[in-house]
């Protein structure tokens, strides 16, 4: 049985596959860099920084008790 990348039709090495991978090593890549355009580091109010990956989460940000409503 060959693994085949969905995205690009090329084959995807054993060892991905067992990893639980189903892309290629650049489509894979391709895919993380996406994935990475959407986080953003904020800055906590006197604390430290804080790695956002939701949207939804950053009007609280500010706020001292961090709820927003």
């Amino acid at each position: 049985m060959k693994n085949i990348c969905p995205q690009c039709g090329d084959t995807v090495p054993a060892a991905r596959v067992a990893l639980g991978r189903r892309l290629c090593l650049p489509c894979g890549e391709d895919a993380a860099r996406a994935e990475r355009q959407s986080w953003t580091v904020v800055p906590m109010h006197k604390s430290n920084y804080v790695l956002l990956v939701d949207r939804k989460d950053l009007p609280g940000i500010g706020n001292k008790g961090g709820l927003h409503r």
